[in-house]
């Protein structure tokens, strides 16, 4: 009698079954959330007491218990700022929480501190910087004072929020643009900002063309600039700069990410990372350090990581601005370090062996392989918490970033707490117009079949076992399933093509295993994702019986029974 039991990220999974010279008798399985942080005692005693509850279902005692190779994923959000190629030329001087411009237009100019406007005026226009310990009154009376004296003030940066409060004691028409950083930000540089009108959605300088013309960017890096522009596309406002050579490593006491290029380690920050991380296969980082997240606080070696930006999420959405909150970057860390005294533990906590036998991919691929009629030279794609798994006959790639990653952004963009988020992830919503009346998200109008509770008129609701259960009064239904979607494809979708890069060939089929191959939605996304590959994307049948669920939990069982 053997157990074999998965310890996910987020779910823990067992099958018991019988094994005797090669073959495999199921006789139950189960499942339950995961306590504690994966490999941790408290996962394990989540384990052992799951264990127990199937013994006493099925009346059978286990012999033996085998398990995977555990390694636990952070995923969290981190404050990042939007991500810049490494080598654009031109940077952004705004902070990504900024807000509140004051003025409307675009200006071009040179870099002249406040101190500065004091004396005589500089040839042409000028964008006035005003640093943090200087009072906006004083910055208003000095600007003013230099407008009179014959300076050319195009516009004005700040460092505070203090737009409006400038702007309104300046002549109109200048351009504000405030919560900027003028670290680096050297005199006579050339600066170039707008403030878009309200009402208004023209951004001149949100086109490649205009803004490598306004700074003078030579036509080589012109892709580069389109890429950079793409993060003006939805901005209240712009201020942009050239960049003066290539940007200094961030230091140990930084935020960073080194990866691994061409066989050099670079350290990155974590913004220029992101772009990177989401186009090369699975292994080019090898170490975080973000102080936004308690495990790589102080620096952690990690086999992969991922970031998704959720304004790209906004992006791929298309949604009115202020539905949806589009700042911070979802980020997943896969650690290098193995759970070491997994087994051992759990020996203890069961009173009984257990030991260690496999990978998880590989146990995935194993449980996965007993899907009736699965094509040869299919690769399985096992969807957990917190990874990813690819495994095909002789390769396999683990990368983070999986179903936490959707349940993270689903809990940042709405500000909802994580566990509505995993629920709401899940299932179509409905937007309650009255007492018995709501709006479905394929545009039609249906009645309740009872009265809605007062707190959901007027809000999207998602359908709970106790009811109806408000999460959002600034969404319509259609607009979250194209929230929703765009989510599962910037996250997942988006993390598996990039791991199915690292293999040579494109497979027959892709199997999805894992409880997030048991999302519809999901199982769309990632097959429109790979259209162009082309590859035909199913879901795995475990045992024949099992649906996706179970892939590792029987490919132990089936590993032990075949010697492992």
């Amino acid at each position: 009698m053997v157990a074999g039991i998965d310890v996910g990220n987020h779910t823990t999974e067992i099958v018991i079954a019988r094994t005797s010279s090669g073959s495999v008798e199921p006789l139950c399985h189960g499942q339950a959330p995961t306590r504690g942080r994966k490999g941790s005692r408290e996962s394990l005693a989540g384990a052992a007491a799951l264990l127990h509850k199937l013994e006493v279902q099925a009346e059978c005692t286990v012999d033996e218990v085998v398990l995977s190779v555990l390694r636990p994923v952070d995923t969290a959000t981190a404050p990042l700022p939007p991500p810049t190629p490494p080598h654009c030329p031109v940077r952004s001087l705004r902070r990504p929480s900024a807000s509140t411009p004051a003025g409307a237009g675009s200006a071009v100019g040179v870099h002249v501190p406040l101190a500065d406007v004091t004396g005589p005026a500089v040839a042409g226009s000028a964008i006035v910087s005003v640093g943090a310990t200087v009072d906006f009154e004083i910055a208003a009376g000095q600007i003013s004072e230099a407008v009179e004296r014959g300076w050319h003030i195009a516009g004005v940066i700040v460092e505070r929020d203090e737009a409006v409060l400038i702007a309104n004691r300046i002549p109109a028409g200048i351009p504000v643009v405030d919560e900027v950083d003028l670290t680096g930000l050297r005199p006579g540089a050339p600066v170039a900002i707008e403030v878009v009108a309200q009402g208004r959605s023209y951004r001149a300088l949100a086109d490649p063309l205009a803004l490598s013309a306004a700074l003078g960017v030579a036509h080589e890096h012109i892709h580069q600039i389109a890429e950079f522009t793409r993060e003006l596309a939805d901005s209240p406002a712009i201020a942009v700069t050239l960049r003066d050579g290539e940007p200094e490593p961030p230091s140990a006491d930084d935020d960073y990410a080194e990866c691994r290029v061409d066989g050099v380690v670079r350290r990155y920050s974590p913004a220029e990372a992101e772009s990177l991380l989401r186009v090369r296969p699975p292994g080019t980082v090898v170490a975080v350090r973000l102080a936004a997240l308690p495990s790589a606080a102080s620096g952690i070696t990690v086999d992969d990581a991922y970031f998704t930006s959720l304004k790209a999420i906004d992006d791929g959405a298309w949604l009115r601005r202020g539905v949806a909150e589009t700042s911070g970057t979802v980020v997943a860390l896969l650690a290098a370090d193995e759970v070491a005294d997994a087994a051992a533990t759990l020996t203890e906590l069961c009173d009984r062996p257990a030991r260690t036998i496999a990978s998880e991919p590989w146990a995935a691929a194993r449980g996965a392989q007993t899907t009736p009629h699965l094509p040869p030279g299919s690769i399985v794609c096992d969807i957990g918490g917190g990874t990813i798994d690819l495994i095909g006959e002789n390769q396999e790639v683990v990368a983070a970033g999986a179903g936490e990653a959707i349940t993270t952004a689903v809990a940042a963009t709405l500000g909802v707490p994580r566990a509505l988020a995993e629920q709401i992830k899940r299932s179509p919503a409905i937007r309650v117009e009255g007492p018995h009346i709501a709006h479905e998200e394929d545009g039609r109008r249906v009645f309740l079949d009872a009265p809605a509770p007062p707190e959901a008129i007027g809000r999207l609701c998602t359908r709970g076992n106790a009811g109806l259960v408000p999460f959002s009064n600034r969404l319509a239904a259609e607009e979250w399933r194209s929230l929703r979607l765009a989510v599962k494809q910037q996250t997942v979708a988006a993390n598996i093509a990039r791991c199915l890069k690292a293999f040579e060939q494109p497979p027959v089929a892709l199997v999805l295993a894992g409880g997030g191959a048991l999302d519809d939605e999901l199982l769309r996304t990632v097959g429109e994702s790979l259209r162009s590959v082309p590859v035909a994307v199913g879901r795995a049948n475990v045992d024949g019986a099992h649906g996706p669920r179970y892939a590792v939990a029987s490919g132990l069982v089936h590993l032990h029974a075949e010697g492992a």
